[in-house]
């Protein structure tokens, strides 16, 4: 849930009747598996409340050519919504843009020459800060967990 259109308007909030975070009380599963299933609503939330309506913005404001191609029946189908205006970006600079990026990018990165200092350091950040302390509890539980901590 979380990708639903009604009337040609895209529906930026997720029910909480959706919502994986606290589905699974700490006792029940593995820490692991908690934490993804929670991270992964998280990522799923910031994608359906953040990034879709940021695009169905510009798909509102590109209504003709996105819609041209697609069926009366399909107009409410995000996926279908979503693939017309995908095939139009990809002519347009900002895309193409970061297309001519790629190869460079990849050169960098199989050369082990990119440096990733300015990529995304918040987000960065909070990854290192959550490893960490993923790998911090679990250390001080080895005693307890011995060689099944994966």
């Amino acid at each position: 849930m979380g990708t639903v259109k009604q009337n040609c308007h895209y529906i930026p909030s997720q029910p909480a009747s959706f919502r994986l975070k606290g589905v699974h009380p700490d006792w029940e599963m593995h820490p692991s598996y908690v934490s993804a299933i929670e991270s992964l609503d998280a990522y799923n939330l910031w994608v359906c409340e953040v990034v879709l309506p940021i695009a169905f913005q510009w798909i509102e404001e590109h209504k003709d050519e996105v819609y041209a191609s697609i069926s009366e029946s399909e107009k409410d189908d995000v996926g279908v919504v979503i693939a017309s205006a995908f095939e139009i970006i990809k002519n347009l600079s900002g895309y193409q843009n970061g297309i001519k990026e790629l190869s460079a990018y990849e050169k960098d990165l199989a050369n082990d020459t990119f440096n990733p200092v300015k990529t995304n350091p918040v987000w960065s950040e909070i990854s290192k800060e959550l490893r960490n302390s993923s790998a911090s509890i679990f250390a001080k539980r080895s005693p307890q967990l011995k060689s099944t901590i994966k």
